[in-house]
């Protein structure tokens, strides 16, 4: 089993009216539910397409769809290379919730059945589980067990720091490449 962090998934692009959207894939888009929020002209630009942030030679797009502001610009990744919109208004709109995308994406992705959907949240064009502790963390030894503590706190023998450690924080225990381990309380 695999403990990354983040996943990456499928979108469509939609094109609304003059701005370039994109949705999961796979999840049903009511067309009838944009044309009453105002949206004109409503189309599918591209099917199953992986996206990530823009690079530094990619000019980035400033505006965005009044009834949906964007909250990340991303880049279709491969042949058409096209810089697109990321609304959670727009998600919002149609119905795709956390746990919506999350029933949608466990059916066939085994890394998060045994999360749970309010750990869940995405960003950059990928499904990210859980939350970067604001510091350092390092796996401990405490004589009995292992746990992970913040780098920050004072151990007392025979706790012993092991090793430098990157993961993430999902249901109050430590996500990283070793499993999951609870994290040291005082």
């Amino acid at each position: 089993m695999s403990y990354d962090r983040e996943i990456e998934i499928p979108f469509d692009v939609l094109k609304l009216d003059d701005y370039t959207y994109v949705v999961p894939h796979g999840i049903r888009v009511d067309t009838e539910t944009l044309v009453k929020a105002g949206v004109v002209k409503i189309s599918l630009v591209h099917r199953n397409v992986t996206v990530g942030p823009p690079g530094h030679d990619e000019t980035a797009l400033s505006d965005s769809h009044p009834l949906f502001p964007a909250d990340e610009f991303l880049l279709v990744k491969g042949a058409d290379s096209v810089l697109t919109r990321f609304s959670n208004k727009l998600l919002q709109l149609l119905g795709m919730t956390i746990e919506v995308i999350f029933d949608y994406f466990s059916e066939a992705n085994q890394q998060i059945l045994n999360v749970d959907p309010s750990q869940l949240s995405i960003s950059a064009g990928r499904l990210i589980i859980g939350e970067v502790p604001a510091e350092q963390m390092n796996i401990v030894w405490t004589g009995a067990d292992f746990v992970v503590a913040p780098a920050s706190s004072k151990l007392v023998p025979p706790e012993e720091t092991v090793v430098e450690i990157e993961g993430s924080i999902t249901g109050g225990q430590f996500r990283c490449k070793y499993g999951i381990l609870n994290i040291m309380r005082r």
